[in-house]
Order: C-alpha cells, then sequence, then structure tokens
C-alpha cells in the first residue's frame, strides 16, 4: 500500500475513534440525560452502549497508530460502522424503540455521519 493511502486511512480512523470516543463519554456519563433526550426508558442501556463506543474508539486509536494498518482492520471497521447505520435505521423505521422527536433526530444524524466515516474507510480500503 503506498504512502498516500495509508495517511489518508489513519486520518479516517483516527477521525472515527474521535467521534466514537466523545460519543462514548456522552453516553456513559450522561447515561440519564441522553435517555430522557431520546425518548428511552433505560438509562442503563445508554450507559453500555456508551462503554462499547468507548472500547470502539479505544480498539480504532489503537490499529490506527500501527506502522501499517491493516487492511482486514479496515474492513473489520467498515462492518461495524455500516451495522450500526444498518441498526440505527431498522429502529427508526419501526417503532420498536418510541423515540422522541429529538431522540430519531438525533439517531438519524449520528448514523449519517458513521455513515460517512463507513464510506470514506470504504474508499480506502479499495485501495489497500
Amino acid at each position: 500500500m503506498n504512502i498516500n493511502s495509508q495517511i489518508a486511512i489513519r486520518r479516517i480512523l483516527l477521525g472515527n475513534a474521535i467521534f466514537s470516543s466523545v460519543s462514548g463519554l456522552l453516553f456513559t456519563f450522561a447515561s440519564a440525560s441522553v435517555a430522557r433526550f431520546i425518548g428511552v426508558d433505560s438509562s442503563s442501556v445508554i450507559l453500555l452502549i456508551g462503554i462499547g463506543l468507548a472500547g470502539y474508539a479505544f480498539l480504532i486509536y489503537q490499529n490506527a497508530n500501527h506502522s501499517e494498518i491493516s487492511k482486514a482492520f479496515v474492513l473489520t471497521a467498515i462492518i461495524a460502522d455500516s451495522t450500526w447505520v444498518l441498526l440505527s435505521l431498522v429502529l427508526l423505521l419501526t417503532n420498536w424503540v418510541p423515540f422522541t422527536v429529538e431522540g430519531k433526530w438525533a439517531v438519524g444524524i449520528v448514523a449519517a455521519i458513521v455513515d460517512v466515516f463507513a464510506t470514506l474507510q470504504f474508499i480506502e480500503w479499495r485501495k489497500m
């Protein structure tokens, strides 16, 4: 893989790690407020998602700092991010979770941001 591709995927992964860690910290330390805002009855679900996001952010960060980033890892990140987007869409299109109007917007906006990361990662993965 050429150096420009390594630089590009590293930057994308670091951006993903930053977004995931900020989201994870918010969900972890403000789980009750986030749950109320989006319309979820249990803040423990939000707390668990927050802890998971923080762990995911750490994993992304660690791999983004390897001297050569693994193509298999990038594919794993693409699949994880795409799964997040797909599950967000399922939750928005069904009424399994009675989101508030603001909650629907928040879930949709976060899904759109995660989709941008998945798409950029996919573009660079193809170049690897």
